[in-house]
């Protein structure tokens, strides 16, 4: 069974809402590094920003502990 969450009336499932956060979290965790100045000692910043987007959605549902619970009903 997918896991869905209800907002309002409305469901959504899992996997937009936790790439929805984890896209906002890889965006600051990007700014920070820009800010940094850590691009320089990077080869590909494109591909650094998709593994690093892909590594904290992975993250974020492999988690043991659910972050949407109770937050969404």
């Amino acid at each position: 069974m997918i896991p869905e969450y209800a907002i309002g009336s409305i469901t959504v499932a899992n996997a937009p809402l936790t790439a929805t956060v984890a896209f906002l979290i890889a965006l600051v965790i990007h700014r920070l590094l820009v800010a940094l100045r850590f691009y320089r000692f990077v080869w590909h910043p494109v591909l650094f920003d998709t593994a690093l987007f892909i590594l904290i959605w992975a993250l974020i549902v492999l988690s043991p502990v659910n972050p949407f619970q109770g937050l969404l009903s």
